[in-house]
C-alpha cells in the first residue's frame, strides 16, 4: 500500500506528458497513414518532394508574355529610328539602373538614362521607405532569361510600350545591419517584371532643336546628328539618324 501511495503521485504528475504523448503518437500515424492513403508516400517522401519543389522553384525561370515578332513591325513603321533593339535597350538599363538605385540608396544613375520624373520619384519613395525602416536590399549578380513586348499601343500625340522581363537576382535584406531575410539556394530569386516606355510627342517638340552628338560609323569622328545633311564633315560617308525622338522609362513593376 505504501508503494501504491508513492506511484500515484509520481503516475498522476505524468499524466499530462502521457496524454499528449498518446495524442503526438495518434497524429503521426494518422498522417502517415494518410499521407500514404492519398498521396503514396510517406510524410518524410512527402517533406522531400515539397523541399524539390522549393528548389525547383528557384531555380526556373518565370514565363513572361512574348509578343515582339507581332508588335515589333509596326514599331519599326512608327519609330524607324528607335526601333525593337533601342527600345529594348533602354527598359533594360533602366530596370537594372534601378535595382542598383535601391541598393546604392542613390538616384544618380538613373539621371544618366531617358527616365520619367515618376519613375525617379518611384525609386526615391522605396528608398525612403527602406530607411524609415532601417533596411536595406540587394540585387547581386542580375541575370535576364527572356524579354519581349507584351503590348504596344499608338496614339495621336503619344505611344506606350510594355516589355516584360524573366530574371534572376541574388536577393538580401538587411535591417540595422543584420541580415533579416534571404531566400533558399543563396538567396537567388526567379522574378518577372514589366517596365513601361513612352514617347510623348510634345516632349520631342520641346526637345527637337536640342543638339545630339554620335560617332561617324565609317571613321569613328563625333558627328552631329542633328545635322540635316546626314553626312560626316570629316570623311563624308552619310549616316542615318540613331534616334533624336523622345522616350522615357515611366514606371516599372515586379509582376510574378
Amino acid at each position: 500500500m505504501e508503494f501504491i501511495s508513492v506511484l500515484f503521485p509520481i503516475i498522476f504528475s505524468l499524466f499530462p506528458v502521457i496524454m499528449i504523448t498518446i495524442v503526438i503518437i495518434t497524429i503521426v500515424s494518422k498522417t502517415r497513414k494518410i499521407t500514404k492513403d492519398y498521396l503514396g508516400m510517406t510524410p518524410t517522401e512527402t517533406m522531400d518532394l515539397i523541399s524539390k519543389g522549393i528548389r525547383e522553384e528557384v531555380a526556373t525561370p518565370k514565363p513572361i508574355t512574348e509578343l515582339s515578332a507581332v508588335y515589333t513591325p509596326k514599331i519599326q513603321r512608327d519609330f524607324p529610328e528607335m526601333g525593337y533593339g533601342g527600345m529594348e535597350s533602354l527598359a533594360r538599363n533602366a530596370l537594372i539602373a534601378s535595382f542598383n538605385a535601391i541598393e546604392k540608396k542613390s538616384t544618380e544613375g538613373l539621371l544618366e538614362i531617358s527616365c520619367s520624373t515618376a519613375l525617379v520619384n518611384k525609386v526615391i519613395n522605396i528608398i525612403n521607405d527602406l530607411g524609415s525602416k532601417g533596411e536595406e536590399e540587394k540585387y547581386d549578380n542580375v541575370k535576364i532569361h527572356r524579354c519581349g513586348i507584351c503590348s504596344y499601343l499608338k496614339k495621336q500625340d503619344e505611344a506606350i510600350v510594355a516589355f516584360e522581363y524573366s530574371l534572376q537576382y541574388e536577393y538580401k535584406k538587411y535591417r540595422m545591419g543584420q541580415l533579416v531575410s534571404r531566400t533558399d539556394n543563396n538567396g537567388l530569386v526567379q522574378a518577372a517584371y514589366r517596365v513601361i516606355l513612352t514617347y510623348n510627342q510634345k516632349i520631342y517638340e520641346q526637345t527637337s532643336n536640342m543638339v545630339y552628338t554620335s560617332n561617324c560609323p565609317n571613321c569613328g569622328a563625333p558627328v552631329d546628328v542633328s545635322n540635316k545633311e546626314r553626312e560626316c564633315p570629316y570623311c563624308g560617308s552619310g549616316f542615318s539618324v540613331i534616334n533624336d525622338r523622345v522616350w522615357q522609362v515611366t514606371d516599372f513593376n515586379l509582376i510574378k
